[in-house]
């Protein structure tokens, strides 16, 4: 089993959407914060090539969530 992403503490998306109980956030949330895709995350490769986190709402996909 995976570790939880080094970043999930200040991660933006996590704090927003990891409690959610929408079918998408807790899906994103399994593959991308807590398991096989954490190094696929474009949030994650966003703070890496500009030094600071994204939007809360962009989603480990790079899309940005509809409200």
């Amino acid at each position: 089993m995976a570790q939880d992403c080094e970043l999930l503490s200040k991660c933006g998306f996590f704090k927003k959407y990891g409690a959610s109980k929408e079918l998408a956030c807790k899906g994103f949330v399994q593959q991308y914060c807590k398991g096989p895709k954490q190094n696929d995350c474009e949030r994650k490769k966003y703070r890496l090539q500009n030094g600071k986190p994204p939007a809360d709402d962009m989603m480990p996909s790079g899309q940005t969530m509809k409200a």
